[in-house]
């Protein structure tokens, strides 16, 4: 290896040792070192203790048990040190001393019962996260006052902590912006509590499922210019919590049995954006709301509300951006209910049999704003009565998801009148997506699908244009196919084409001005190699029709629709661009 080596990556191997001269002719340069997901068992000197520039050192998802107390004698630059998903039960006290710089510690699923005292002693740790452990109490004594004092985020979730015994707990990290003690045991967040973390923004103390809140709000006494973000969620919560935090922006309280949101909330939560009640006993849209100027996210579902009427969304929800109304007990849902929200971008809803006449497109159709539309599905319906009808012109991601969800109408994009369309399919029963279902959309041009997580066995060619750009047809951008049970045959050998042609005429955001003629395709990668064949042995997806399914373009299409086949002549073309 070279001497001038400073990132060596050796992740995803079966690595289980480390020789002790295996990294000598590069630890003298090296700055990061990336040995995820191995078999290794321990840490020594030998191997991490002589690498004086190391600022990165991945060591997550190998089978650590134990670490060396001088594995890191002469690392003193490390500012990153990843040891998530290991075996680890304890850490040696001294672990840490040789180290002045750590920003960054993630020991995270772990088995880890305590930490030493004094275990960080030096200044700019930022960032510590316990996670996934069984710790019984917060590690207050293993952080020195100069490592408590720079310290902004610590997560203590999904642990076994049982109390915050005094405010003096959290006395010394006056720089603690961002706290996680959700999925513990907590019992009581006493009085004060957080008293001398004057600077905590963010705070989640949500499955704590008994715990309980001083009166008058108390329990946040002193993050009343601070705190944010505000989740307790599933904490048994009978009432809304007394809550004198003016700055709050986000509360969640989900998962509890509140029944009423009363008005006086709306004076203590003034600059409140975000309130999500959702499953909780709620029988109509909380009048508190309509005195939140500044709300602009409400979600409701879940709760045994009825009625839906066009008094339901008044003052200050007119001006909501995003709504959740999905799995309410409605019997009854007037068209115009929603009608007044001008502003609303995203909308969360449910098919309702018990509603006469649903419909989807109806009750929207005033929502001129709206982008983003999720139908989730829990009862068997096809949906096909429900989407019948045109959709707004700005509609355009719609996701489908539950497992109530068993078919898709052939018709379902016929109301589409976007240009560009994200379809997301997520945990669903639907095993097929037929051709016929794509050439409904008149309108697309760009189309994006992601249907990860499924069970899915085939998908017809959604593509009508050879390539992008051509006028009046249409040409899939990204496609996400993890997470279903392929058939890999000519249905769906279409795939393999359409990837070559997609790195032929398309490329990054950030290279789109360097390339003549590119067109500019999601940042987000493919997962065609994760997809898998489950009729050739769970093979990957992309491998089976490159090797072993000779087909065409025209696969996974209509009987009428053209075989093109991907000549070797460098097409040029001028795109048509389409602003709206």
């Amino acid at each position: 290896m070279s001497a001038n080596v400073k990132m060596l990556d050796l992740s995803y191997n079966n690595v289980t040792c480390i020789g002790h001269s295996y990294l000598r002719p590069v630890e003298q340069s090296l700055t990061h070192l990336h040995l995820s997901h191995n078999r290794l068992i321990n840490t020594t000197r030998e191997v991490f203790g002589n690498m004086p520039h190391l600022q990165w050192l991945d060591l997550s998802s190998n089978q650590l048990a134990e670490l060396d107390f001088d594995t890191f004698r002469n690392t003193k630059m490390m500012q990153v040190l990843l040891l998530t998903h290991n075996q680890l039960s304890s850490i040696p006290t001294q672990l840490f001393r040789p180290t002045s710089g750590l920003r960054v510690v993630d020991m995270s699923h772990n088995k880890l019962r305590s930490l030493p005292d004094t275990l960080f002693t030096q200044s700019g740790l930022e960032q510590l996260i316990l996670s996934h452990n069984l710790l019984s109490h917060v590690p207050v004594s293993s952080l020195g006052a100069a490592t408590a004092a720079t310290l902004c985020e610590l997560n203590l979730s999904w642990n076994s902590i049982v109390e915050v015994s005094s405010p003096d707990v959290f006395s010394r990290f006056k720089s603690l912006m961002w706290l996680d003690m959700s999925h513990n045991r907590l019992l009581r967040i006493k009085d004060s509590t957080f008293l001398f973390v004057s600077r905590l923004s963010f705070l989640d103390l949500s499955h704590n499922s008994q715990m309980v809140l001083e009166t008058r709000g108390r329990s946040f006494k002193g993050l009343e210019d601070s705190l944010l973000e505000l989740h307790l969620c599933n904490t048994s919560l009978g009432s809304m919590p007394e809550l004198l935090l003016p700055a709050l922006r986000t509360l969640r309280l989900a998962q509890n049995r509140i029944q009423d949101v009363p008005v006086e909330v709306a004076r203590s939560l003034t600059s409140l954006q975000q309130l999500d009640v959702s499953y909780n006993q709620l029988q109509a849209v909380p009048p508190a709301a309509r005195s939140m100027p500044h709300l602009r996210c409400l979600e409701l579902a879940g709760n045994p509300i009825t009625t839906l009427s066009n008094t339901s969304f008044q003052g200050a929800m007119e001006h909501l951006q995003e709504l959740d109304i999905r799995h309410l007990t409605l019997n009854y849902f007037q068209p115009s209910a929603l009608s007044r929200m001008a502003s609303l971008r995203t909308l969360s809803l449910s098919p309702y049999d018990h509603v006469h006449d649903y419909s989807v497109p109806e009750i929207i159709q005033q929502n001129t704003g709206l982008r983003n539309l999720h139908i989730q599905v829990l009862e068997n319906t096809d949906l096909e009565k429900e989407m019948l009808g045109p959709l707004p012109y700005k509609v355009r991601n719609i996701t489908l998801s539950g497992r109530g969800l068993t078919s898709v109408p052939h018709s379902l994009f016929k109301g589409i009148r976007s240009f560009r369309l994200h379809f997301t399919l997520h945990n669903t029963s639907v095993e097929t997506l037929p051709h016929s279902l794509f050439e409904q959309m008149s309108w697309v041009r760009n189309l994006s699908i992601d249907v990860r997580d499924n069970s899915l066995h085939s998908v017809g060619n959604p593509n009508t244009g050879e390539f992008p750009g051509v006028l009046n047809t249409m040409f899939i951008t990204e496609l996400q196919l993890e997470g279903n049970t392929w058939t890999c045959d000519c249905q769906i050998g279409w795939v393999e084409v359409w990837q070559r042609k997609k790195r032929q005429y398309m490329c990054q955001p950030d290279k789109q001005a360097r390339v003549p003629g590119c067109h500019k395709i999601s940042a987000e990668q493919d997962d065609l190699r994760e997809a898998r064949c489950e009729n050739r042995n769970n093979a990957s997806l992309i491998e089976v029709l490159k090797l072993d399914v000779e087909c065409g373009w025209g696969s996974g299409a209509s009987a009428n629709s053209p075989f093109w086949v991907l000549g070797v002549t460098v097409i040029f073309f001028t795109s048509l661009q389409v602003n709206h």
